[in-house]
């Protein structure tokens, strides 16, 4: 910020970028440190790696979703939803922040009578039936996945990665900076002595 000539109640700014830190780190600048060339293409290094590993991660991104995404389009074959009969009133259970609810049911498949004891959203009586999810062989299973979700967790586990190994190659960068640090610590101990012995 400076006062103009012309007017001296008007002040100007002048904002100077000056050359780029690339310019300044492969000029000829002796201010510039051996130490500063190498962190600067560590730094560098590691940006290209980011930027390489991209790929890598969405091609191992795509072959998970692929992968889940048939074996929930396997479980909607597989799994059929049924009515089962509750044998008993249900069971409360309290917790400290929820509660949740079995009751002991019987249904019948192609494979025969089946008694296992089910996880229901709500209070059951004895008598009333419910619907439950079935695999072929005619055992309780969990409702099948919507396909769509396989989407879902490739992203996860996409950026996840990636967040990773961004998290290992800063480590790796700030390792290598507080070695440098040392090292010019201890350049500048032996110059300022030089310098005070002189």
């Amino acid at each position: 910020t400076r006062r103009s000539e012309d007017s001296p109640l008007v002040e100007t700014f002048t904002l100077d970028l000056g050359r780029s830190w690339w310019a300044r780190l492969l000029g000829r600048n002796p201010l510039v440190r051996g130490s500063d060339r190498i962190e600067a293409i560590v730094c560098a290094v590691m940006v290209m790696a980011l930027l390489g590993v991209m790929p890598v991660v969405g091609t191992f991104a795509t072959a998970f979703r692929e992968a889940r995404a048939s074996s929930y389009e396997q479980q909607a074959v597989s799994r059929h939803q049924t009515t089962a009969l509750a044998v008993e009133d249900a069971r409360l259970h309290a917790y400290a922040n929820s509660q949740a609810f079995d009751v002991t049911a019987r249904w019948v498949t192609a494979s025969g009578l089946h008694v296992d004891t089910v996880a229901v959203a709500d209070m059951v009586r004895s008598g009333e039936r419910f619907g439950i999810w079935v695999d072929d062989s005619g055992q309780r299973v969990d409702p099948p996945t919507p396909p769509g979700h396989a989407a879902t967790e490739a992203v996860g586990l996409a950026v996840l990665a990636w967040l990773t190994v961004a998290a290992s190659a800063h480590l790796a960068v700030q390792g290598l900076r507080r070695r440098l640090n040392r090292a010019r610590y201890v350049e500048w101990d032996r110059d300022l002595e030089s310098l005070a012995d002189r």
